[in-house]
C-alpha cells in the first residue's frame, strides 16, 4: 500500500509550479522571474503565497534576490560558465598581449559631450560630489598654509596615509599609515605592484574576461599573460590556476577582487582564502584591484583578498576614481612586504602626486563625506543595473543573457552566436553610442558575442533610449 500523500500547501504547489517551468526552460539562468504581483495575478493566489514561495525557492537555491531588482534564476555550475564559455578550448598558455587602440579610443570619448558614454566605466559627472570637492579645494588654496606648493614624496601626504589606513582598517585590514602608498589612481598602483614582483618576459596569471586596461598594463610592462577562466560569482577557476602554477614560473596573479569588471563576480571568504592558500603554496604573489569593493548595492562591503594575508604577499591597490572623482588622481597601494621598493618605484615614475588634490581627499575622508555619499551612488547603481537588465531582456534578441552584479555598475551582456559585438560597436557610434565589445575583454576572440556597459549613467536621458537603439540594432 502506498504512503498517504499529503496535501501542499498553496505556496508549496506555487513553488513545485514556478520549479517545472524553470527546469522546462521558460525562465533561464540569470533571467528575472515575474514581479510579485504580476506572480499573485497570474496564478489567482495572495501576496502572502507568492512571499512564501519566493523564499522556499531560493532556500532550495532555485532563485535568487538581487537588491532593488527582484528574483533571478539561479545559475548553477554550466549555466554561469555560459557567460564566459570560449567558443574554442582554451589553452594554459602565455602569451604577450596585443596593444588594443580601441580601448584608448573609448576613454577618450569620454570628453565628447554628444556621445552616450556605455563603453567606459566612467559614472557620469552627476554621480560625484563635485560641488563638496570644488569647496574643500576652494578652501585648501586660499588658506595661509602653501605646503600645497610642495612635493609630498612618497609615500604621500601623511594625514592621507593615516585617513586611509583608517579606511582599510573599517575594510578588515589591519595596517598603518606606514603600509600606505599614495598614487596617481589605482592604475598606477598596480603598474607599481607588477613591478615589485615581475620583470619583462615573466607570466602572470589574468582573470578571463578582464578589465581591458590590466591588458594594457601589462603590455607596457612586457609580460606575458595566462587567461585563467572565471565564474560569475566564484571567480577564478582554481583548478586552472593550479594547472597554470604547475606549469610555469608564475611572478604574480591579478584579481579585481569585488564586483570585478566586466563579470561582476564577487568570491565568498571560503573562496577568497582558498585562492589565496593555493597561491601562498606556489609562493606566487597576489596583486588586488579592490577599486569597486565600496558598491556593495546591499551596503555590506566585501572583505578584501588582503584581510587574509599572513605572508605580506598580497598587494592591495585602489582609488577613488568610481566613486569620489576620477579627475583627482588618488588611488593608494598597500604594498605589503614590497613597501620600500614600492615606493622607490612610484619616486622615480613621477616623484609625487598632486599635493593639492590629496589635501582635497584627506579633508573630504575626514568630515564624514565620503560614506555618506557612497550610499546613496550605490542605491542608484542598483537601480540603474536593475532596470538595465529589464530592458535589456524584453528587447534583445531571444538568448541574450546577462550577468547580474550585487554590486559595481557595469554590466556584461551574451548575445547569441549569430552576432558579432565588433560591429555592433561600429554600427552603434553612429548613433553617437560607444559600447565595449568583448574582444577588448581577452587576447583572443572568445568574447565576440558579448559587450559591456556602464551603467553608471542617468536613466531616462541616456541609458533607456541609448539600450533601445542597441536593440533596434540588433533586430
Amino acid at each position: 500500500m502506498d504512503a498517504p500523500r499529503f496535501q501542499l500547501h498553496r505556496y508549496e504547489q506555487l513553488a513545485e509550479q514556478l520549479t517545472r517551468e524553470i527546469q522546462a526552460g521558460r525562465y533561464s539562468p540569470g533571467e528575472k522571474i515575474p514581479g510579485t504581483r504580476v506572480l499573485a495575478e497570474t496564478y489567482g493566489v495572495s501576496i502572502n503565497t507568492v512571499l512564501q514561495a519566493q523564499k522556499l525557492l531560493e532556500n532550495q537555491g532555485m532563485i535568487e534576490a538581487v537588491p532593488r531588482s527582484g528574483f533571478f534564476v539561479k545559475w548553477r555550475g554550466e549555466d554561469a560558465a555560459q557567460l564566459v564559455k570560449s567558443p574554442a578550448k582554451a589553452t594554459l598558455k602565455p602569451i604577450l598581449m596585443k596593444r588594443q587602440r580601441l580601448a584608448l579610443d573609448l576613454i577618450q570619448a569620454t570628453g565628447s559631450k554628444t556621445m552616450v558614454q556605455l563603453g567606459a566605466a566612467l559614472p557620469h559627472e552627476s554621480y560625484f560630489p563635485g560641488q563638496e570637492l570644488q569647496q574643500i579645494a576652494t578652501r585648501v588654496s586660499r588658506a595661509g598654509d602653501a605646503g600645497f606648493m610642495r612635493y609630498e614624496v612618497p609615500p604621500g601626504l601623511p594625514s592621507l596615509c593615516e585617513s586611509l589606513a583608517l579606511r582599510m582598517l573599517s575594510y578588515g585590514c589591519e595596517m598603518s599609515a606606514a603600509d600606505i602608498l599614495v598614487t596617481n589612481g589605482c592604475h598606477e598602483a598596480l603598474i607599481i605592484a607588477l613591478k615589485c614582483v615581475a620583470e619583462p618576459g615573466d607570466v602572470v596569471l589574468l582573470e578571463s574576461p578582464t578589465y581591458y586596461g590590466l591588458l594594457q598594463v601589462i603590455d607596457t610592462l612586457g609580460l606575458r599573460a595566462v587567461e585563467i577562466p572565471c565564474h560569475p560569482e566564484s571567480g577564478m577557476d582554481l583548478d586552472k590556476v593550479e594547472d597554470a602554477c604547475q606549469q610555469w614560473d608564475v611572478k604574480a596573479c591579478i584579481v579585481v577582487s569585488n564586483f570585478s569588471n566586466p563579470l561582476g563576480s564577487c568570491p565568498d571568504n571560503n573562496q577568497k582564502q582558498a585562492l589565496l592558500s593555493l597561491l601562498n603554496s606556489f609562493d606566487v604573489p597576489l596583486v588586488e584591484d579592490d577599486i569597486y569593493g565600496d558598491l556593495a548595492f546591499d551596503g555590506h562591503r566585501p572583505t578584501p583578498y588582503k584581510h587574509f594575508d599572513t605572508t605580506g604577499e598580497v598587494l592591495y591597490c585602489s582609488s577613488f576614481s568610481k566613486s569620489v572623482s576620477p579627475g583627482l588622481r588618488v588611488g593608494w597601494l598597500s604594498p605589503g612586504r614590497y613597501t620600500e621598493k614600492a615606493a622607490y618605484l612610484k619616486f622615480t615614475q613621477n616623484i609625487a602626486s598632486a599635493t593639492l588634490n590629496q589635501r582635497v581627499l584627506d579633508e573630504y575622508l575626514r568630515n564624514g563625506g565620503m560614506d555618506k555619499h557612497v550610499r546613496k551612488i550605490r542605491r542608484r547603481y542598483a537601480a540603474n543595473i536593475g532596470q538595465c537588465i529589464d530592458l535589456i531582456q524584453t528587447t534583445f534578441p531571444p538568448g541574450t543573457r546577462t550577468s547580474r552584479p550585487r554590486g559595481g555598475f557595469v554590466l556584461w551582456v551574451q548575445l547569441p552566436e549569430v552576432f558579432d559585438t565588433t560591429e555592433l560597436y561600429q554600427k552603434a557610434l553612429e548613433h553617437r553610442i560607444s559600447i565595449a565589445p568583448g574582444y577588448l575583454f581577452s587576447s583572443d576572440q572568445r568574447f565576440k558575442h558579448h559587450f559591456r556597459i556602464n551603467c553608471a549613467l542617468p536613466w531616462e536621458s541616456a541609458l533607456e533610449p541609448a539600450i533601445n537603439t542597441l536593440a533596434y540594432l540588433l533586430d
